[in-house]
């Protein structure tokens, strides 16, 4: 069977579309960008980091201010510049609540990072596989978290010797599991069939692995507590909801 050449010849005709159309819509996000800068410029509205020198009683006087003039605009608004401005006023007051709840993010590998954190929304020139953790890790020369990120070597990603020989001590279907369960974030039932088991079935067993790393857990905090050791909050915790006094150890 003979291809035709000239039928399946590659021209680039489809990067050059490719290319105008993320031109087109860079030039539209610019010029978007730059009318709201325009309309902020001459509408200002104060920022709430201006106001961290006042007392409590003025910060809450301008924000009730704030928040009426933003209803008187809402109720007067009746022309495009009167909604324009409305819309800028919104955007100032999501783009100052998106700042400070990213403050609190975790940022996380995969589909559901933050755009904020490197990842491309549509992928077109950068993956979104080259923007998780583990690649800017490797690309910032840390390898170690990239070497040891697989179900046997979970081990190899605790800091604590303890922790670390509890879990080189576990099955390597438990350490698979583990690692799913806690490194990967999978669901019961995404790990069910993955395994070709019942999602019943992966729980009980994930129950009766986590019960046998508690109970190995809490033997070796009791001993870390015994010899006077220091512990963290999360070991103080845990001991505590355990039953085990702590009131002499080192904090």
């Amino acid at each position: 069977m003979r291809i035709d050449d000239e039928r399946y010849e590659y021209d680039g005709t489809y990067e050059d579309e490719v290319n105008e159309k993320a031109q087109q819509q860079i030039k539209k996000e610019q010029r978007l960008i730059d009318e709201l800068e325009a309309d902020a410029d001459e509408h200002p509205i104060e920022d709430d980091e201006d106001d961290r020198d006042e007392q409590p009683e003025r910060k809450l006087l301008k924000r009730e201010l704030r928040a009426q003039a933003l209803k008187r605009l809402e109720d007067s608004a009746r022309t495009l510049k009167d909604y324009e401005n409305l819309i800028a006023w919104y955007d100032r007051l999501d783009a100052n609540r998106e700042r400070r709840e990213r403050y609190h993010e975790i940022p996380r590998s995969g589909d559901d990072i933050p755009l904020d954190y490197g990842a491309i929304k549509d992928g077109l020139y950068f993956p979104d596989t080259l923007n998780d953790v583990l690649e800017k890790q490797i690309r910032n020369g840390d390898f170690i978290d990239a070497i040891f990120f697989c179900p046997y070597d979970i081990h190899e990603l605790v800091t604590e010797k303890y922790m670390s020989d509890i879990l080189r001590e576990l099955s390597e279907d438990n350490k698979f599991l583990l690692f799913l369960f806690a490194i990967r974030q999978y669901s019961s039932t995404r790990i069910a069939a993955i395994r070709g088991q019942t999602d019943r079935n992966i729980r009980k067993v994930r129950g009766t692995m986590l019960k046998k790393i508690r109970k190995k857990l809490l033997a070796a905090l009791k001993d870390k507590a015994d010899k006077q050791q220091p512990l963290t909050l999360l070991e103080k915790e845990f001991l505590t909801d355990n039953g085990v006094g702590i009131e002499n150890t080192v904090g």
